[in-house]
């Protein structure tokens, strides 16, 4: 496996590809970053720093607050913390930056840096190519990076950060926790070990829910494949049918990807999540009005439900800082992306399991006062999609190629429009697939939605089989 560096921040296998050295290179760049031009206004030399709880966190946490203190950067240290709290905690306490030590939902072997600036929002793409372009300046100049004794930083350990986060979602004009309260939602949650199990607990026991855990001790050993979609959430699933539970709650690691379970024991899908957030927001419950941003990926339930509410829907490439730029641009009042992502501009424009938990729960208990109904007849009230996410080996094909070869093909198709800004989307009136090629793998994704599992299957394979048939002439 090789080092992953992208738009998320850098990523590799502890012990391999991800080193000491490889973490001291990023840090001291990303200190450099941050007194260079593109952030030289608002550097205060205040930087905020959480991890997940993988078992490699603490040594890597050693090495990060170290090269910072070296640095002369003050470090606001959260110890395990989530995602959008270390981004939340940036802009509350006007840092000039944060640092996430986490790999998201990739496996145990597995960890990162993630990098935030003052805004609270990841690294711009053009200031990670900064980033990685200082990363890789051999040598360092040592005099303009690192201080003297006499002007080392210092570390200031803040435990208050959960809670904190949690009190600014409930202080939302449109948040009544004492209505969700009344309801005393039966609530089994799944953080697989990651760093959601504690905020998790606290925020639903807040509202006034029963918690059943699981796997919600953050010990960094996931009880199974990390990521938070159906095929690794069946215990999860057994467990709210096992309790009678009014739904079940799934986030992954870092948490800031929040999935639903309904009463049967049946995932909602990732999509709607964010589905029920933009329905709380546009929707009799908030009454906003303005743009709703989503990835390319994202499911049209979305576009149907802003198009009710009479919003229309921005769409940008895959990545949350790349619909964060998006939500900025158009003005969003609300935005995410599909896999469970919700960002809310009146909290802090990053993806929350947090924030898409309580919008969920309000909207629920909102919803359901004067007709009583559980989450999945409340989800059969929304548009309803299927979408498939499958991928095509391509190995000794050229994946640009392809994509060209699909775009001339289907460009003057009547009917269908085509996207270029991430890979390939092909828009047809009664389905979509996307297709983008994996920076890691010799595969092309191919993400597909139609009304029904079976048709996007059928899409998707179509496209699969045209792609690795060309492997065989």
């Amino acid at each position: 496996m090789s080092l992953i560096r992208s738009i998320s921040g850098v990523r590799g296998v502890v012990g391999s590809t991800l080193t000491p050295q490889v973490i001291v290179q990023h840090i001291v760049a990303f200190t450099r970053l941050l007194a260079s031009d593109a952030y030289k206004q608002s550097h205060n030399k205040k930087i905020v720093v959480g991890r997940d709880s993988r078992v490699s966190g603490p040594w890597v946490e050693m090495i990060v607050n170290g090269c910072l203190i070296s640095t002369g950067h003050q470090v606001i240290h959260l110890d395990i913390a989530t995602t959008p709290t270390v981004q939340f905690i940036v802009q509350s306490r006007e840092a000039s930056g944060g640092i996430v030590i986490t790999s998201s939902h990739n496996p145990i072997e597995w960890n990162g840096l993630k990098f935030i600036g003052p805004d609270g929002l990841f690294v711009s793409p053009d200031n990670c190519d900064r980033l990685f372009g200082l990363a890789d300046q051999d040598p360092v100049p040592i005099q303009e990076t690192f201080v003297k004794y006499n002007q080392l930083g210092s570390i200031e350990r803040m435990t208050t950060a959960n809670q904190l986060h949690i009190d600014s979602v409930f202080k939302l004009p449109y948040i009544n926790v004492d209505k969700i309260r009344a309801k005393k939602f039966k609530v089994c949650l799944d953080s697989v070990n990651g760093a959601g199990g504690p905020i998790m607990t606290s925020l639903l026991q807040q509202m006034g829910c029963e918690v059943i855990g699981i796997n919600i001790e953050p010990n960094g050993v996931f009880a199974h494949t990390p990521e938070p979609v159906p095929a690794n959430l069946g215990d999860l699933c057994k467990a709210v049918v096992a309790n009678k539970a009014d739904f079940g709650v799934a986030v992954d690691p870092d948490v800031d990807r929040c999935v639903l379970i309904d009463e049967t024991g049946r995932p909602l899908g990732e999509e709607y999540t964010l589905a029920f957030a933009v329905e709380f927001i546009l929707g009799p419950d908030v009454g906003k009005r303005g743009t709703v941003c989503k990835n390319l990926s994202s499911s049209r339930v979305t576009d149907d439900i802003a198009a009710k509410y009479g919003s229309q829907v921005y769409c940008a490439p895959v990545g949350e800082i790349q619909v964060a730029q998006k939500m900025i641009e158009t003005k969003a009042v609300i935005g995410g992306e599909g896999n469970g992502g919700v960002m809310l501009p009146d909290s802090h424009i990053g993806r929350d399991a947090i924030v898409a938990a309580v919008l969920a729960l309000q909207l629920l208990a909102n919803r359901t006062t004067d007709t009583p109904m559980t989450i999945g007849q409340f989800k059969r009230t929304l548009p309803q999609y299927e979408i498939v996410k499958l991928k095509a080996a391509i190995e000794g094909l050229d994946p640009d190629a392809i994509l060209d070869a699909y775009k001339a093909q289907y460009k003057d198709t009547q009917g269908m429009k085509v996207n270029i800004d991430d890979g390939l989307k092909i828009d047809a009136p009664e389905w979509w697939v996307h297709l983008r090629k994996s920076n890691t793998e010799h595969i092309i994704r191919v993400i597909a939605e139609a009304k029904t599992e079976q048709e996007a299957t059928k899409i998707a394979n179509q496209f699969i089989q045209e792609i690795e048939s060309k492997r065989k002439k």
